[in-house]
């Protein structure tokens, strides 16, 4: 039997994983005991990887779509036919005519190659990923007032805080083991405080539990602001040396009054206060966050907001301190970091002539897009007047965008849907053409996790039928399509050279350096082993500071007249995200089978719903069947569901309202109405 190391691909936390291979296929996966984050540890998902891996129902063959039916087709055939299509489009209707769905669930390298073959060979920077639908606020926000969007610190300095505040987020669910280290903290006498519209199961583990009302965290944090500047508890040595725009700032915070605080928030002053003196009198604080804070419709001012807070107390650049924003998938981190975004070019390089013009030269190209691509939200909007091309890489959008029957109908208005993935997807089962992609088991690459730590997979099994590694795909595309001298890579290592040529963070990283247990970027000239914590001196390069932003909040719309329930989605821990992956696996449907809508007892005896009776969920948008669940984790006025369930699919229900700057959707905020079947 053949050990190989590689890493679990389901959320950010990067657990090393040990997989047990027998003749070319893997019949065990383990927890890798010596590394650094889960030493011999993994949450139930990661447990049964192979049950997925092995699914009888992966993709094996590509097809394609003839009298309404997905047919088997040769890889050739199908290769020409994407190449033709896309020519026409590109030819006929411009280069900004077609659109580019990268993974996060990918590799480092197989993302910078799909960004790479939109701008070279199309020629647009019509390209976004997954990260647009949960951490899209964390880019804008972070690199706008710190300079850089990514977890400021690691899992295992958290363990050494003195204080961490959850702000919307469930990592005893969505991370267990990256909560694990957080509640290591409690060692030494470190306090948690778990802030949610929902009571978690993080919060039912945490020493402290404020339950606010939906969509009004900056209203809290206001709050937390104004106690600390109150108490004079607030870094003035760390304000006047290292932050800029505090004024403003301090202006911000006068039309919050603690009576308005209260009423919006639906939090007392004294549990306030008791809050931010805790944050504020610790040694070492730390904020970590999730999509509580940025699937809303103002998620990058919820964001600039929690970056204030650290930047008000100086609890940045020492262990247990710093924002700390938890990923969702394995690789949101290293999607971002290689280009997958509209708005920059990989090494999050801004579209200036001067960085075009580099890119040319190691690109051999002229002519590259300097314009600002279209965001995935902004690409399904554009469909069909703009948008008449999609290729979507290991994504499952007919599950996981909003207002689902809109997003339907507008990809069945598609010329050519191309999708490539490693089962049928719903998404899938609307293409034109569908492509077989290897999974994680079967190549080689790197993943980036929440913590910028760069880890190397290693191939260790056979791949599914005729599948192939999506970068030989794109290869095998660019080729077809007359750009063979640009991607003329034989291994996902060449691909990695080329990508150190434009991303700074990554320059000093090789596959050898990676080992086992990876690297934590930036990995350059100045920090050659990585580094653990950003901002122990400046924010960016020498003598650059921080930005305080004003914090300002605009209540939603409620049709509290209408619409009087707020839904928000959530997770289990048995599944993930659409369930591509967890829903293969028979031990953890059994633990989970079907989605359930938590209401309040209060709002249950209202409507005389009984325990496991089926409702109706109805919004502006849609409508969904489920069954009820009577729960204490829910305030009167507010349902839970979660978001995994192809038989729900609660996403029909939200609406295409957009956070003005990151265009994430305000998933965390939608008004329904609920009847008894």
């Amino acid at each position: 039997m053949k050990k190989v190391f590689s890493v679990c691909p389901y959320c950010g936390v990067g657990c090393g994983i040990e997989l047990q291979v027998q003749n070319g296929k893997v019949i065990k996966v383990l927890p890798q005991k010596d590394h650094p984050i889960n030493k011999g540890r993994l949450c139930i998902k990661g447990l049964t990887l192979e049950k997925f891996i092995n699914s009888p129902e992966r993709l094996k063959h590509p097809l394609i779509r003839k009298d309404e039916q997905l047919k088997k087709i040769s890889w050739d055939k199908a290769i020409n036919k994407i190449a033709k299509e896309f020519t026409r489009i590109r030819d006929t209707y411009g280069k900004n005519s077609i659109g580019f769905f990268a993974s996060t669930k990918c590799t480092n390298e197989e993302n910078y190659l799909i960004q790479k073959f939109a701008r070279v060979v199309i020629g647009t920077n019509n390209i976004d990923s997954a990260s647009r639908l949960c951490h899209a606020p964390t880019i804008s926000g972070l690199y706008e007032i710190l300079g850089r969007s990514a977890m400021t610190n690691s899992y295992e300095d958290l363990a050494q805080a003195d204080c961490i505040i959850i702000f919307g987020d469930n990592p005893a669910i969505t991370q267990p083991i990256g909560f694990e280290k957080m509640l290591e903290c409690k060692k030494h006498g470190g306090k948690i405080v778990t802030i949610d519209v929902r009571k978690t199961e993080t919060a039912d583990k945490t020493d402290n539990f404020i339950q606010i009302n939906p969509n009004t965290d900056i209203v809290f944090v206001a709050g937390l602001a104004k106690t600390i500047i109150e108490e004079k508890l607030e870094d003035k040595n760390f304000i006047k040396n290292r932050t800029r725009g505090y004024k403003e700032f301090l202006k911000s915070l006068e039309k919050f009054d603690f009576e308005k605080i209260s009423r919006i928030a639906g939090v007392k002053k004294e549990k306030i206060k008791e809050v931010a003196l805790l944050y504020a009198k610790a040694e070492k604080s730390a904020i970590v966050f999730g999509m509580g804070i940025t699937q809303c419709q103002n998620g990058m001012e919820n964001v600039l907001a929690l970056a204030d807070l650290a930047l008000l107390t100086g609890n940045f650049g020492r262990e247990g301190t710093g924002v700390n924003p938890l990923r969702g998938c394995n690789n949101v981190q290293g999607a971002c970091d290689v280009g997958c975004l509209p708005n920059v070019y990989p090494g999050y390089s801004s579209l200036t002539e001067e960085n075009i013009k580099k890119f040319g030269r190691i690109w051999e190209v002229k002519d590259l897009p300097i314009a600002k691509g279209l965001t995935e939200t902004e690409i399904i909007e554009a469909i069909p007047e703009r948008i008449l091309g999609l290729y979507v890489i290991g994504q499952n959008p007919l599950l996981s965008l909003p207002n689902l029957n809109r997003v339907e109908k507008n990809f069945e208005n598609l010329e050519f849907l191309v999708v490539q993935d490693i089962f049928l997807t719903e998404t899938a089962k609307l293409a034109n053409i569908v492509l077989p992609a290897a999974c994680f088991t079967e190549k080689t690459g790197t993943f980036t996790s929440s913590e910028r730590r760069v880890q190397l997979i290693r191939r260790a099994a056979n791949a599914s039928g005729e599948a192939l590694e999506d970068w030989q795909i794109i290869k095998l595309l660019a080729e077809k399509m007359e750009f063979k001298d640009q991607f003329d890579f034989n291994s996902a290592e060449e691909i990695f050279k080329e990508m150190k040529k434009v991303i700074p963070q990554y320059s000093a990283i090789t596959y050898k350096k990676l080992g086992k247990q990876g690297i934590q970027w930036p990995c350059d000239k100045k920090h050659p082993q990585g580094k653990k914590i950003l901002f122990d001196k400046d924010f960016g390069p020498p003598g650059t500071k921080a930005i305080f932003y004003p914090i300002s909040w605009v209540g939603p719309e409620t049709l509290n007249h209408v619409y009087p329930f707020t839904l928000i989605s959530h997770r289990v821990l048995e599944h993930y995200n659409t369930g591509t992956m967890t829903r293969k696996v028979d031990l953890l449907n059994r633990s989970k089978p079907e989605a359930l809508v938590e209401i309040s007892k209060e709002d249950a005896e209202s409507l005389k719903i009984k325990n496991g009776e089926k409702v109706k969920i109805l919004s502006p948008f849609g409508e969904v069947v489920i069954k009820s669940k009577i729960s204490n984790r829910v305030k009167k006025g507010i349902i839970a569901v979660p978001n995994h369930y192809t038989e729900t699919r609660v996403n029909k229900l939200t609406g295409s309202t957009l956070d003005p700057v990151s265009k994430i959707p305000a998933f965390k905020y939608c008004r329904v109405i609920i009847e008894k079947i």
